[in-house]
């Protein structure tokens, strides 16, 4: 599939099922033990449809999906309005058999622009959990920078995480100036 045959925009009611499957399925392809502590972590749900269908009709909020010429969504990230200079990000996700071919990148310019475009938003940022150095060394080239700043991670929301995590996590946050393109 080319990337130029992708279609960039706001996730639809009815894309709400796919994006749990889409974000579930990226988040457990990780076969290192940097947040998990073994590589099988098969039964790790990172998001649930109510938790999807309940921002979907907020105006300070939008999850935007990359689609293939099918309509079948590969990419996905959210989006959320902080203040009326800043935006937040989080639950970048690329389809398994999509992923290290620049997707990423493309899903995090669309952020970019979107924000900028929609909420005159001057800035975006995001956490990261501490112990993703590949991550963080990813979103550096791209143009982002450690702010110092960290948050504690949410254990108690664990939910069915229970056992998978490893003990040591924090977030730390990450931002963008995007007048500085």
């Amino acid at each position: 599939m080319n990337a130029s045959d992708l279609t960039f925009r706001i996730a639809k009611t009815d894309d709400a099922v796919p994006l749990v499957d889409l974000i579930n399925a990226s988040f457990r392809n990780d076969p290192t033990t940097e947040v998990f502590v073994k590589s099988d972590h098969s039964s790790f749900e990172m998001i649930d449809l109510p938790s999807i269908e309940s921002k979907m009709s907020d105006p300070n909020c939008a999850r935007l999906v990359a689609a293939a010429p099918d309509g079948s969504l590969i990419g996905h990230c959210y989006v959320r309005k902080v203040d009326p200079e800043t935006a937040w990000m989080g639950l970048l996700a690329i389809d398994v058999a999509s992923q290290n071919r620049g997707l990423g990148c493309r899903m995090v310019r669309y952020a970019e622009d979107f924000v900028r475009r929609e909420w005159a938003s001057r800035k975006l940022t995001f956490n990261v959990v501490c112990t993703r150095a590949g991550l963080i060394e990813w979103y550096t080239h791209r143009g982002y920078r450690l702010t110092g700043e960290s948050e504690p991670f949410p254990y108690e929301h664990a939910g069915n995480w229970e056992g998978l995590l490893r003990n040591d996590l924090h977030f730390v946050f990450m931002d963008k100036d995007l007048g500085a393109q």
